[in-house]
């Protein structure tokens, strides 16, 4: 107890001289950090003053980024070592003639000397032939076939009623005016009796008005004039008794009925519109006027039937489907990237999954709004059956068939052309490398223009120095990633280099070829 107000004491006293308890330590703990920081920033800028400060590159690299041969380097890599086929890496500075320029010499952008034919036969490189040939530039995209919308019907009864007989099946061909189903409604009864019973009262009223033109002194002027205005409300009456009969798809005129008597009337109006084969086997007690047939309004295939003896149908319900397969639709999904290059005239060829068959037709139309879902614009053909055949059960294509289509948007009758893997973006331009002397490489400066396939059209690279008959092909990433290392060893890229962000430089990164 009586240590305790001793300690109390020291501390207080010290406390009052300004020094804290632990205070000289920390002190010189402070100093000791700061003194073991500066003497390693020290150390590492003289190690970076005596070696240019490129001292760590070759060890980051064959540490950290070795390229599998033959691999392809995305633009804007710098690899920085080489891996051959068994596992060993090579780094660049085993591959590339390291020898010192002269005095005041700085080595050419864009060229690559390879220090031994040893280097040279463990990068993989090969060259390929600079070639001349016609060229296509196509736009790829997925598509679907249709059915041509213009020449598809969903077949309905235009009254309400039941289903007495069903004529055609799923998948039948059928011929313009067949008969596909025949509905029973009282409503078509009623129009048949009112058809006839206007016929028969307008005949009543013609003949009247004969006969008072037979005797026309012998009667009144107001009793012809009567006789006249009922026979023309009569013809009136007759006329929209026809037309009611028109307007549910009979072909019927006063014209069938004029010379008949009463019964054949009736049994003409009982039948009109349906085929007498269709009642073979048929007791006729069962066949009624209330009979209304449905027909097919084009040649065409049944693709759709909902239609079952005894079913009640109602007013434009469809009950039948049908199409003209002889033309489809063949539907594209064009990018956005690629729709102001397509337009209407230009060839396409489209070839259907697991078919080994291209058709070929031409673009006839291009949507003007891009799909809300698929960000992509519609573009479409049609293909016609080679038989030409408009009942034909055997479409040239089938709907709902997905596939691939090309647009040929461009052609050349002659361009130069090399592999796509020949052409590399050095980070500045497009360049391919041609081979010199001694294990010499040159990047050349080249505008790729068509695509087609593996080929790319190169132009403007070969003004200067002529035409090379060869190219680096495979490789050719190694020789870029090479001239690139030297660049940003040299303190960058050249003047010129487009800034990070603008368009053509973001396509090239992510390896437009």
């Amino acid at each position: 107890m009586a240590a305790t107000p001793a300690v109390s004491s020291a501390s207080r006293a010290a406390r009052r001289r300004g020094v804290r308890p632990g205070h000289w330590a920390t002190i010189l703990s402070e100093w000791g950090l700061s003194a073991i920081t500066t003497l390693g920033l020290a150390a590492v800028g003289w190690a970076g003053h005596t070696t240019h400060w490129t001292f760590g590159l070759g060890h980051f690299a064959a540490a950290n980024h070795a390229l599998p041969a033959g691999a392809a380097a995305s633009p804007g890599a710098i690899p920085h070592d080489v891996s051959t086929s068994d596992g060993e890496a090579m780094a660049h500075e085993e591959l590339v003639d390291e020898e010192s320029p002269g005095e005041g010499d700085e080595p050419a952008d864009g060229v690559v000397r390879l220090a031994s034919p040893e280097a040279l036969a463990r990068t993989g490189i090969e060259l390929v032939a600079v070639e001349e040939r016609p060229l296509v530039d196509e736009v790829i995209a997925t598509g679907v076939v249709r059915y041509d919308e213009r020449r598809t019907a969903q077949l309905s009864s235009r009254v309400g009623g039941s289903v007495w007989r069903v004529i055609r099946h799923l998948g039948d061909a059928v011929a313009k005016g067949d008969v596909l189903v025949i509905v029973e409604s009282r409503e078509v009864g009623r129009l048949k009796a009112d058809f006839l019973n206007a016929l028969v009262a307008f005949e009543a009223r013609r003949e009247q008005v004969a006969i008072l033109d037979e005797v026309k002194g012998a009667v009144m002027g107001r009793q012809v004039r009567e006789a006249t205005s009922a026979l023309r409300e009569a013809r009136n009456h007759l006329t929209n008794a026809e037309q009611a009969l028109v307007n549910l798809g009979f072909d019927v005129s006063v014209a069938q009925f004029d010379s008949l008597d009463d019964d054949a009337r009736a049994a003409k109006i009982r039948t009109v519109g349906v085929p007498g084969e269709l009642f073979a086997g048929t007791d006729p007690s069962h066949i009624t006027s209330n009979l209304l047939p449905i027909h097919a309004p084009f040649d065409g295939v049944v693709i759709g039937r909902d239609a079952v003896v005894g079913e009640v149908v109602e007013a434009g319900e469809p009950i039948f489907e049908l199409a003209d397969v002889s033309t489809m639709w063949v539907v594209l999904n064009v990018s956005k990237e690629d729709a102001g290059r397509v337009a209407i005239g230009q060839a396409l060829r489209f070839r259907p999954d697991g078919a080994g068959e291209e058709y070929s037709s031409r673009v006839c139309w291009v949507s003007t709004e891009v799909d809300r879902a698929t960000r992509t614009l519609e573009v479409r053909a049609e293909i016609t059956s080679p038989a030409g055949d408009l009942a034909a059960t055997e479409p040239p294509l089938r709907a709902n068939t997905y596939g691939s289509g090309r647009i040929e948007v461009d052609r050349r009758s002659l361009a130069v052309v090399v592999p796509r893997d020949a052409v590399q973006w050095d980070g500045s331009r497009w360049v391919v490398f041609i081979p010199g002397g001694g294990g010499k490489f040159t990047a050349r400066t080249v505008e790729p223009g068509l695509r087609d396939g593996g080929m790319v059209e190169v132009r403007g690279g070969f003004a200067d120095g002529g035409r090379p008959t060869h190219v680096v092909g495979q490789g050719s990433h190694v020789l870029k990633s090479q001239v690139m290392l030297d660049r940003l060893e040299r303190g960058g890229p050249p003047k010129g280099v487009l800034k990070r962000g603008e368009p053509e430089q973001e396509t090239a990164e992510a390896g437009a070829l």
